[in-house]
């Protein structure tokens, strides 16, 4: 679904204070990033002139650019700008603007105090998660990284029954109670850490392979940040769960905020040592988790400043 039109109020995004020089002062990156909607075909959709004041005269403004709720963006900073989108389906953007204090906010989907990691790509990410529409999280030389969709799951069970796959993991529950995990992971995982465990998808094909990702769990008391991955049978032994691993490993260093990374395996499970030690993992302890001893490999994703 293409974001088609952000709508948005400049008097919202103002930073200046009464005794700024300036009557108008509005970030670099949001200014650049209104600049370059048209490039994305997206068009820049100013409240001010048009004061709307309920859903349906919004609605009304959107028709007069040919374009529906369902492919729009309303980026506000007030819980007033926010209510226009009350009953509509319509993604939403909030803006923790400091000069306008006293905002809720308690509605939109995401909510930003800033916009230097806000690009078109972002907005387009906040009208799938309106919708319910899976992420596209990482894009490998031969593969796509995505979030899982109920659609997903009879791929997941041809490849849970491949030999050896369930020997040091999990099987899938039945597939009513899958489906309902699946259901709340996607609401709750996603949409609260922005990450978890993806269904990695071969480009050459478009078919599922397998899943990997990260996750964070407690253990001993400590939160961490865990790597998991599967490769189905048929794409074993080509040097993919390195592909997938690598880039995840990379998005955990510049996306979670973890100065390290663990992974937790049987301590008969070869293969994964193996390929714990060739992503530069280093065995750390050995560990109880629910009854099964398994072994704690670890690794610094960044390193922390000394302080002089």
């Amino acid at each position: 679904m293409p974001l088609k039109g952000v709508l948005f109020s400049l008097n919202e995004l103002n930073l200046a204070r009464p005794q700024d020089p300036e009557r108008f002062v509005m970030e670099d990156a949001l200014t650049e990033l209104l600049d370059t909607l048209p490039h994305y075909g997206a068009q820049p959709i100013q409240l001010d002139a048009f004061h709307p004041s309920t859903p349906q005269d919004l609605c009304a403004l959107l028709a007069l650019h040919h374009i529906s709720p369902q492919e729009a963006l309303l980026l506000a900073a007030t819980d007033k700008t926010l209510s226009l989108a009350d009953g509509l389906a319509l993604a939403t953007l909030g803006y923790r603007n400091p000069t306008l204090p006293q905002q809720s906010l308690r509605q939109p989907e995401l909510l930003v105090e800033g916009f230097d990691e806000v690009d078109f790509h972002f907005l387009e990410q906040v009208l799938q998660r309106r919708h319910n529409l899976p992420w596209t999280v990482l894009e490998t030389r031969r593969c796509i990284l995505r979030e899982i969709e109920l659609g997903d799951l009879d791929d997941l069970y041809r490849l849970y029954q491949g030999k050896g796959i369930t020997d040091y993991m999990e099987p899938m529950y039945e597939r009513e109670k899958e489906e309902a995990y699946t259901k709340a992971y996607i609401k709750n995982m996603y949409r609260f850490y922005g990450y978890g465990m993806w269904v990695a998808l071969e480009k050459a094909s478009g078919e599922i392979i397998g899943r990997a990702g990260i996750q964070n769990m407690s253990l001993q008391g400590e939160a961490i940040l865990e790597l998991g991955y599967m490769v189905g049978e048929p794409y074993q032994n080509q040097g993919y769960a390195t592909e997938l691993c690598q880039a995840i490993l990379e998005f955990a260093r510049e996306k979670t905020g973890f100065s390290e990374i663990s992974c937790l395996i049987h301590k008969e499970n070869r293969i994964s040592i193996h390929l714990a030690a060739k992503l530069g993992f280093s065995w750390q302890e050995e560990v109880e988790i629910k009854g099964k001893t398994m072994q704690r490999y670890k690794k610094t994703l960044q390193f922390q400043k000394k302080v002089l």
